[in-house]
């Protein structure tokens, strides 16, 4: 009867068919990803572990635009009005494992173990945890890194790539700018692997390569003009240098690339912020090593030829630089762990390489050297990402220690100032000096080797910008507090009765002054 017309499937019987359309290394890496992803960040999960902006955008969020993010404050209701770390996390954990099934199938990687040590590195690298610090924004931004992959994955996939890779792209960029070197990254590496197939022929490669790039140049375009467009009336700002985007001077271009590749030797091999165990640094040279001889085997057996195998050459040295672009977009800007997550593909590339000679030259190469390769590369990344795992934890810790820390000091505070003689309910309190860091604020010296962008100790709280609010919002004070810097701080400084007061906690150091409570916790700068 209804035959030749087609019907409306079952819910069950839809999604049934969709999962069975997914391929299994690509399940196997999306729930290793979660789970993995939910073991490492478990502790900033089940925590409210603030830092001075978390504290600000604690109950809303509608920054963005003026930092060249336009889509950003219409993604952030999303996830709801608070920064509330649980489901905040649950989502981002599932756009990260989205973005590594996207790198897993991209970069050819199917054995389980290789899966899954693509999906430990990629969840654990110190640029999530350093993103999961400021959780108000966490959930978008995510989302964009998951964009910029997907934008990657269809210029390479999709017949009409270029133009939708180009508008994904550039929707990633309108969240979070610094994730367009992912899809560079992983442009560039697809490109390598099909180089190293030796199927196509040099002017084919060069072709594609030109298209991935024109891809990349309009998804720039797309945005550049979007951030034109949503700023004639919201004033761009300078933050991190990245409104100066599209602005880069020839003569700067070596220093910068040579800055975007000595980032790497600071990471990995002087590990600059700790974040590796102390023998990794050998690992990573072993590796290097490892990927040199799989290489050099792949173009001798597949018989690359002069020019494909220069090509194969130049994208391996270009293959860095593409995951570090933050250095040439932002020339003039303060680079942090937040805007580094394409790092974390130079990590990527030895286990892609690796899978690629096991399954790829199997039979006509000599097995033990892919064998080899594969141990040394998959016990290397592993123990990396089980490193990554404890600097994410030993981070948490600190945010944890900070926030307790802080708190017991505030409640002492609070207490002197409502037992001082002539305070009245709702009388401001103006805190002198409270942008002054002082040695008593550093009672755990044993976590300052914990060195992640936005991981806050107890000094860096007390003395933020949003200290007011963490009293209002953390300890339930409910009248002003006037920090230094301030028009009324300003003022109280120079008065005399203010100028011979003590520093706290010292007797006097708590007073009041011309109906404001002055608590002089530092001299004056």
């Amino acid at each position: 009867m209804n035959a030749g017309h087609p019907t409306l499937k079952p819910p069950e019987a839809l999604i049934k068919e969709l999962w069975s359309r997914v391929p299994g290394e690509i399940r196997l890496t999306f729930f290793a990803s979660a789970l993995l992803g939910l073991a490492v960040h478990c502790y900033m999960f089940v925590n409210k572990l603030p830092n001075h902006d978390d504290i600000l955008y604690l109950f809303s969020m509608d920054y963005g635009t003026a930092s060249g993010r336009w889509l950003l404050p219409a993604l952030s209701p999303l996830d709801g009005p608070f920064s509330t770390p649980w489901l905040i996390g649950l989502l981002s954990v599932l756009f990260l494992a989205g973005t590594v099934c996207f790198t897993v199938s991209l970069f050819r990687i199917r054995r389980p173990l290789a899966c899954v040590a693509t999906a430990a590195v990629m969840v654990s690298f110190p640029s999530v945890t350093g993103t999961f610090a400021y959780m108000f924004t966490a959930g978008p931004y995510f989302f964009s890194l998951m964009l910029a992959a997907l934008g990657a994955y269809l210029a390479v996939r999709s017949r009409w790539g270029t133009l939708s890779g180009a508008v994904v792209i550039a929707l990633s960029m309108g969240i979070y700018q610094s994730y367009f070197e992912v899809s560079a990254v992983l442009m560039v590496g697809t490109l390598l692997l099909e180089t190293l197939d030796g199927d196509r022929s040099f002017r084919e490669l060069f072709r594609r390569g030109l298209r991935l790039l024109g891809t990349l140049a309009a998804a720039m375009a797309l945005y550049l003009l979007a951030v034109h467009i949503t700023t004639r009336r919201v004033p761009l700002v300078d933050y991190m240098g990245l409104s100066s985007m599209g602005r880069l001077s020839l003569e700067e271009l070596p220093q910068l690339i040579a800055q975007s590749y000595r980032k790497y030797a600071s990471v990995f091999f002087q590990n600059q912020y700790l974040f590796h165990f102390g023998f990794l640094p050998y690992a990573f040279l072993l590796t290097a090593l490892c990927c040199a001889a799989l290489g050099l085997l792949a173009v001798r057996k597949r018989r690359l030829g002069p020019a494909r195998a220069a090509l194969a050459l130049g994208l391996a040295v270009l293959y860095p630089l593409a995951g570090n672009l933050i250095y040439l977009m932002a020339p003039k800007g303060e680079v942090h762990i937040l805007m580094v997550y394409g790092l974390v593909f130079i990590l990527v590339a030895p286990i892609a390489l690796a899978e690629y000679a096991d399954l790829g030259l199997e039979a006509d190469s000599p097995r033990a050297v892919p064998t080899a390769a594969r141990w040394i590369v998959l016990v290397t990344m592993i123990l990396t990402a089980f490193s990554y795992a404890v600097t994410a934890n030993s981070a948490y810790l600190k945010m944890d220690l900070s926030l307790r820390q802080c708190t017991a000091y505030s409640i002492r505070l609070l207490d002197k100032i409502e037992s001082c003689e002539g305070y009245r309910q709702g009388m401001p309190v103006v805190l002198l000096g409270s942008k002054t860091r002082e040695a008593a604020l550093s009672p755990t010296p044993e976590l300052d080797g914990v060195r992640i962008n936005g991981v806050f100790d107890f000094a860096r709280l007390r003395t933020s910008y949003t200290y007011g609010l963490f009293l209002q919002y953390y300890l339930g004070f409910t009248g002003e507090v006037c920090l230094e810097g301030s028009e009324r701080a300003l003022a109280m400084a120079e008065l005399d009765p203010v100028r011979a007061m003590p520093l706290y906690p010292e007797a006097g150091s708590v007073r009041v002054v011309e109906g404001a409570v002055v608590v002089k916790l530092n001299e004056r700068p």
